[in-house]
């Protein structure tokens, strides 16, 4: 399929259609814990969050196109590997550990908590390299994905659960209906 994707849709002006492994991460209730602390210790906090989970997706060879409280990665561009499936889903449980080290920190010199719901899936996107920019129902379907994980948990998508259950420990969920995916 993959192969295919690429033949079918040749690079124009370094924009590029391809199926990509998506990694996506959210701070859990983020727009609350703004308004509940001070602006400067809010923007210290997210700002050690996203220097963690960029660190993490370097780490894992992915590349970042979006931060703020949400970070969107993918895996496979600008770098592909032939694991990047795999590189995905260690990254966002290694960001689930390492932000779990930043909230103890932050509960005991803040006195709150942060916590990352991650979530990943392979799927079709279009990559605006000229931009740094990726859209496409993959990347909207993997913000979804992540909406559905607890906090401090990583979920993955029907696409990726096949191509890492001999690699990860899995645990089955019951399929469930997302805001404006039909499927």
């Amino acid at each position: 399929q993959d192969a295919e994707d690429l033949l079918a849709a040749p690079a124009v002006g370094g924009d590029v259609l391809r199926r990509m492994t998506i990694l996506f991460a959210d701070v859990v209730d983020s727009t609350a814990l703004s308004t509940r602390i001070d602006p400067e210790i809010y923007r210290t906090v997210t700002g050690r969050y996203r220097q963690q989970v960029t660190d993490v997706v370097e780490r894992y060879e992915g590349h970042i196109f979006s931060t703020k409280a949400t970070l969107l990665a993918v895996f496979g561009h600008p770098i592909a590997h032939e694991n990047d499936v795999r590189r995905a889903v260690q990254a966002g449980l290694d960001i689930t550990r390492e932000i779990a080290q930043l909230s103890d920190r932050a509960r005991t010199r803040f006195g709150f908590d942060i916590s990352v719901r991650v979530g990943v899936h392979r799927g079709l996107v279009y990559l605006d390299v000229a931009q740094d920019d990726v859209y496409g129902l993959g990347a909207n379907l993997t913000a979804r994905v992540s909406g559905l994980a607890p906090p401090g948990c990583v979920v993955v998508s029907g696409a990726i659960a096949p191509l890492v259950c001999d690699h990860f420990e899995l645990e089955a969920r019951a399929a469930q209906r997302v805001k404006g995916i039909e499927e």
